[in-house]
């Protein structure tokens, strides 16, 4: 339905609005949209499309009919007549008169559902509300489990594992780098020039996809079918993130081997700077009293060259640079090694 092809096309939007043209076209929306207000369809008329609401109400009225899908994101959604398709209901209230009738699946996400005895869903209902009201079905309550007192765990034995895990993890980046920059070296000098060039249009896009992505995954992993494209699109995204922070790191050897007149091959000081810079984050997270704030320079860190992903798609375009410049390091066209 044009609901789900909507869902996919906000997570794509979440990836490419900032660089693509405000006035680039789209498939066009077949429905009605409702953003916090009400919207009723009275009995004897017929809605074609699908049904969107934000924040507002929508009644469909006894004998009303509407040919696809109903999504309602906060509002409530009071149902006497017939929707041919799925009804998707997210932090709201839906009520399900006598004669409702839904032919697809019935989905709530943290909203409360009272539906009548006569209300008739053809298709599955998948259900975690907050709450549920029905005259058949009495809620069984929950007995409070008290879980177990945790023993104090060992101070030391945790700070030695917390150390052990962070050089680890700073080790498994630095081999990742080093072989990436095997195949991939003009994509990350790419990411890297960008991320410098323009940090804090690469951070504001890294924060933004952050923000908005998520939304958009939720919204692809309440639909079954997909499912699989929510999957794919959280990998790429963890792609993305690792891209962008060895491509800061591969930037930090390239400026500390500069300094000390140091004659390496890029995926070398692309392995040292992604070293220095997994544990220098480590260490500000992990410092005792900087536990609130030792975060934030990793995190911005990490949205910059996020973000530099983002805007170079890859490191398939230049951004922010009138022609290319060969990489310092990286082999030139001709075969030979680009002067320092």
């Amino acid at each position: 339905m044009k609901v789900k092809f909507f869902a996919f096309l906000l997570l794509l939007v979440s990836l490419f609005v900032p660089l693509r043209s405000a006035a680039a076209g789209g498939p066009q929306f077949d429905g009605q949209v409702i953003f916090g207000e009400s919207y009723t369809l009275v009995s004897g008329e017929t809605l074609v499309g699908d049904l969107l609401v934000f924040g507002g109400t929508a009644e469909i009225q006894e004998g009303a009919t509407v040919q696809g899908d109903v999504v309602l994101y906060g509002g409530d959604l009071i149902i006497d007549g017939e929707v041919t398709g799925d009804v998707s209901a997210t932090g709201a209230r839906v009520t399900l008169g006598p004669t409702a009738h839904i032919g697809g699946d019935l989905i709530t996400v943290g909203a409360t559902l009272e539906r009548a005895d006569t209300a008739r869903v053809d298709g599955q209902v998948y259900n975690t509300a907050t709450s549920w009201s029905d005259t058949t079905v009495e809620p069984t309550p929950v007995p409070e489990i008290v879980p177990p007192k945790p023993e104090k765990p060992d101070f030391n034995f945790h700070v030695v594992g917390s150390i052990a895990n962070a050089i680890f993890q700073a080790l498994g980046l630095t081999g990742l780098a080093m072989l990436l920059m095997l195949f991939l070296a003009r994509q990350t000098e790419r990411v890297a020039q960008a991320a410098v060039a323009q940090p804090l249009i690469a951070g504001g896009i890294g924060l933004l996809t952050s923000l908005v992505a998520p939304v958009a995954l939720f919204i692809l992993s309440i639909t079954i079918i997909l499912l699989p494209v929510a999957l794919l699109a959280m990998l790429i995204l963890l792609v993305a993130g690792l891209f962008g922070w060895i491509a800061l790191g591969y930037e930090t050897g390239r400026r500390l081997t500069q300094a000390l007149h140091w004659n390496w091959h890029p995926s070398l000081f692309a392995g040292l700077g992604t070293l220095i810079l997994s544990l220098a984050s480590a260490a500000l997270m992990g410092i005792s009293g900087l536990n609130c704030i030792g975060w934030i320079l990793p995190v911005l860190a990490a949205l910059v060259g996020f973000g530099a992903v983002v805007m170079t798609r890859f490191g398939t375009q230049a951004v922010g640079m009138e022609a290319e410049k060969p990489a310092e390091g990286i082999p030139s066209p001709d075969g030979g090694p680009n002067p320092a």
